[in-house]
């Protein structure tokens, strides 16, 4: 499927189709934001699919002024964003498949030029992952995630960023669709079918892809981190005696370390309540957090404190 970035002229006939997969729904607040980053891309075979939930904001007027630079536009209801993946990844025609959502965005236009350049370099994988830029208010972290042979231990506490993977459509047959059992983490459950199957070769490349703000479905650990639990225990990646006690190590560390954080927390609100501003110390725990937590969590944490101590909304 052709579309305005598809330039066959000048293109040789071996230049991978990337098909960029955007889901939503009523996403007006963001999705012109992703739209764009996808059109201005400077890779020559990018097609783009979207995927809207029968959106009932603006979202629809959005698709249409941009309707010219859309592949595919599906609009319809379905049972929730891992079924909208699935109808993505079904009519996407591409060599490679990236997932971009409607809140995030590439980091500018030679994204996926440098993504491909750099899997282009280590053509013996299927399943490529670079790092992000996390957005928390004002602050823009990147973030790099660790490389493949840490993977595994990575994903006991955190994840692999999927809006920086990209994946041969041959790996989608071999994982099969996401899991709509998971209504939370189903990119997670393909993240561990991926690791666990010799068969699938995983590479990360030094690229920057994409950029996200931290929130929606997956953010909320009270009511997904379970879900990530069920799934990790079902996953023959884990089903060993030594990745039981390696995985209680880590969460008995994750759980002193937040303990230690919440004792920091009510230590500087109590002095802040005895007639200062509550203000952080700099006390030695906060290295131990950094150490034992993965730091897409640490930047969370810390994100929570500056909501907790910081001036209170305006009136």
């Amino acid at each position: 499927m052709a579309t305005q970035h598809d330039k066959t002229a000048a293109t040789p006939d071996n230049t991978p189709l990337v098909s960029v997969i955007t889901v939503c729904r009523n996403a007006a607040a963001t999705l012109e934001a992703c739209l764009a980053s996808v059109a201005a891309q400077t890779w020559p075979r990018v097609e783009h699919v979207l995927i809207d939930g029968a959106s009932t904001d603006d979202t629809a007027a959005i698709i249409e002024r941009h309707r010219a630079g859309l592949a595919v536009v599906v609009s319809e209801p379905d049972r929730g964003l891992y079924d909208a993946m699935n109808k993505g990844v079904a009519r996407s025609s591409g060599d490679f498949l990236i997932f971009l959502n409607a809140d995030d965005v590439f980091t500018g236009p030679d994204a996926l030029r440098d993504a491909m350049r750099a899997i282009a370099r280590q053509p013996e994988g299927d399943v490529y992952y670079g790092s992000l830029e996390v957005k928390m208010g004002p602050v823009t972290h990147r973030h790099v995630p660790p490389p493949p042979d840490q993977a595994t231990a990575e994903m006991v506490l955190g994840c692999l960023p999927h809006q920086a993977t990209l994946a041969r459509r041959a790996v989608f047959d071999r994982t099969g669709p996401f899991d709509l059992q998971w209504r939370r983490h189903a990119d997670y459950d393909w993240w561990l079918k991926v690791l666990s199957d010799p068969a699938i070769r995983v590479r990360q490349i030094d690229a920057v892809v994409a950029r996200f703000a931290l929130g929606g479905a997956s953010s909320d650990l009270a009511k997904g981190q379970p879900e990530v639990f069920a799934i990790q225990n079902a996953s023959p990646l884990y089903r060993s005696p030594e990745w039981d006690r390696r995985r209680i190590e880590m969460l008995q560390q994750a759980w002193l370390a937040a303990r230690i954080e919440a004792a920091g927390l009510r230590e500087a609100v109590a002095g802040g309540a005895a007639g200062g501003q509550p203000r952080l110390p700099a006390l030695p725990w906060k290295a131990r957090v950094a150490a034992v937590l993965p730091a897409s969590v640490v930047r969370a944490v810390r994100g929570v404190k500056r909501r907790l101590l910081g001036p209170g909304p305006r009136g």
